[in-house]
């Protein structure tokens, strides 16, 4: 079951995952990778896959990883916090029965 707090709270961790992965240096050539939630089995995940261009928004990744089987079940790249919002939003409705 979600509640509205911890859809609030899950919102809030994206929030923080953006801001942090938005605020790393343009220089550094290692991924990061910032858990946002974790459903049962499922986590969903945040990172930075490649160096921010040029006066533009860091490009950055949101993945749905199953801890059972062992894989990614889906992902979505976004520059905008409202699309990482909308991506946190549907990768939770994807760990519902």
């Amino acid at each position: 079951m979600c509640t509205k707090s911890s859809r609030v709270s899950g919102r809030l961790r994206v929030t923080q995952a953006y801001i942090a992965l938005s605020d790393m240096p343009g220089s550094s050539p290692t991924p990061r990778t910032i858990s946002v939630e974790r459903i049962g089995t499922y986590e969903i995940r945040m990172f930075n896959a490649s160096p921010p261009r040029p006066n533009d928004a860091p490009l950055l990744w949101m993945e749905l990883f199953d801890h059972d089987a062992q894989r990614s079940l889906d992902s979505c790249s976004f520059r905008e916090i409202d699309d990482a919002l909308s991506a946190f939003d549907e990768l939770v409705a994807r760990t519902k029965p």
